[in-house]
């Protein structure tokens, strides 16, 4: 049994999904110190109207799907943009007049600019943080006996990288980086939903303790746990088939489908970053799926 406990009363419930998922508490990392700094320093949660910043020279610290976004937002609407590239690994191509900086790390801000360990410097009006989100779970109590290990940003233990190891009645979903949000929390669901109806029987609670992912000491974490932080396209699918087939649960017939679908739309935001959520997709008898696929499969 589960209690929710707020000041004015208690509620009981025999089964609890957290659905808080990863992007609730903003991140900016501490290395970051603006207070030098007098323009404008926000984290890309808070991110609204480009407008706001028309005219300004602004550093966008970030080279994910939140930087790459507002980073063409601002300069469709006027503002000179450089996107500090922290994620080497993206190989994303901007337009010509967005200065990318690929700097191992930035040594200052001042007044007005910023300084990279290059010693270059820019004269900058606002910063806007892309650094990602903490997916806090403090609201749970200790006896549900779940650490969030950061920086990882990860649950443990989670059996099936969704279910309380300890306590299989409550689940986390959709908490996993890098996937398509809607399919990931759908087929989550229905697993969940398997294991707490009983078509599921669960393996013992060593069991389940021993296939979880302990980040306690993160030099021993190796694949396939490690993909519970960042899960490829070809991971997430394979793991779709997993919890699907251990709920007993009919594999959608055009699930290889989706996947040639979503490889294609990261292969499309790769070479042509400025119009790949203008893609529609019309027809077909999986015209639902597309819907779910196409327009916000990247924002996470």
């Amino acid at each position: 049994m589960w209690s929710k406990i707020s000041r004015k009363s208690c509620e009981v419930y025999d089964v609890v999904a957290v659905c808080t998922g990863n992007y609730n508490t903003p991140y900016i990392p501490q290395e970051y110190d603006t207070t030098p700094f007098t323009g404008t320093v926000l984290h890309s949660y808070y991110y609204d109207d480009p407008l706001d910043f028309e005219g300004q020279t602004v550093l966008v610290v970030g080279f994910a799907s939140s930087a790459l976004d507002i980073a063409l937002d601002l300069r469709r609407h006027g503002a000179k943009t450089i996107v500090y590239k922290r994620n080497v690994n993206r190989t994303n191509t901007m337009p010509e007049d967005v200065v990318v900086v690929t700097d191992t790390s930035i040594k200052c801000f001042r007044k007005n600019s910023v300084v990279f360990e290059s010693h270059n410097e820019y004269d900058i009006d606002s910063i806007i943080f892309c650094t990602g989100y903490k997916g806090d779970v403090s609201f749970l109590d200790e006896a549900c006996r779940l650490t969030n290990f950061w920086p990882r940003n990860v649950i443990y233990p989670c059996y099936n990288l969704c279910l309380n190891a300890f306590y299989p009645t409550m689940a986390l979903l959709t908490r996993a980086f890098t996937i398509l949000p809607f399919l990931f929390s759908e087929y989550q669901a229905q697993y969940f939903t398997a294991v707490v109806s009983g078509k599921v029987k669960l393996p013992s609670l060593e069991e389940r303790l021993d296939a979880s992912c302990d980040y306690s000491d993160l030099s021993k974490v190796q694949p396939p746990c490690d993909t519970f932080s960042v899960m490829t396209a070809e991971s997430q699918f394979e793991y779709f088939r997993h919890v699907l087939s251990s709920g007993d649960i009919t594999l959608p017939s055009n699930l290889h489908q989706q996947y040639q679908l979503y490889e294609s739309l990261l292969l499309l935001s790769d070479t042509d970053l400025e119009n790949y959520r203008n893609l529609q997709i019309l027809g077909s008898s999986e015209k639902q799926i597309w819907k779910i696929i196409v327009i916000y499969m990247m924002n996470v």
